[in-house]
């Protein structure tokens, strides 16, 4: 679990970076190629093509988009057998990124949101909703759509890659405390994602035991 929170802070400081550098830096740190859970983000100039979109204040931002997948050793919810790390680093231009936690059985359905966050950079000062990766595992009212659900067919190492897209309604995200210690930054308590969508994901459904073995564990 821990190693699962590391690599996940990793790939959202590179999001957030990315989401702030120029076009050539989101360009060479969003693909990983040897890592098979990360889905290649489109280059820049290329928005349309990015697989997440998400809709905040009534304006429309496109994200990138990566999922992490373990067993929910937790067992929240009887039958849905995964914690998914969603993690949507902004493109080219969206100086935002987002994560969401949620649990799924390999099939389409409506499955609980479990953690989220959104980071959003500004002028003067940035903001951050929510705990940075999602916060620890728990049952909310919030629901992912799993649409769409693909067995990609064995990855050659002992388990299969698989493709989701899918979409969720309305989140409102409090605030990180420390983000509202001072008032003369007028931060909000809360943002609202008005709704998102994500197309096309991949994840290996053995990921904990690829990393063991890479590990040498």
């Amino acid at each position: 679990m821990i190693r699962f929170f590391i690599f996940s802070a990793v790939m959202l400081l590179l999001a957030c970076n990315g989401g702030e550098g120029n076009s050539s830096s989101a360009t060479n740190t969003a693909p990983i190629a040897n890592n098979p859970t990360v889905t290649t983000i489109a280059p820049p100039g290329a928005a349309s093509a990015l697989p997440t979109s998400i809709v905040v204040e009534g304006k429309q931002i496109d994200l990138g988009g990566s999922l992490i997948v373990q067993k929910d050793k937790d067992k929240l919810q009887p039958g849905d057998d995964y914690l998914v790390i969603f993690t949507a680093p902004g493109g080219a231009t969206a100086k935002a990124s987002m994560v969401i936690n949620f649990l799924m059985a390999l099939r389409p359905g409506s499955y609980p949101i479990v953690g989220m966050s959104f980071k959003r950079e500004g002028n003067p000062f940035s903001e951050i909703y929510g705990e940075i990766l999602g916060g620890k595992a728990k049952l909310t009212n919030y629901k992912m759509n799993i649409t769409e659900c693909k067995d990609l067919g064995e990855n050659g190492q002992g388990g299969h890659k698989w493709s989701i897209s899918g979409n969720f309604g309305e989140l409102v995200i409090p605030a990180m405390e420390v983000m509202l210690v001072s008032k003369k930054r007028n931060h909000p308590a809360a943002i609202k994602i008005e709704k998102g969508s994500f197309t096309n994901l991949v994840f290996d459904d053995n990921w904990e035991a690829i990393m063991k073995k890479a590990t040498g564990e």
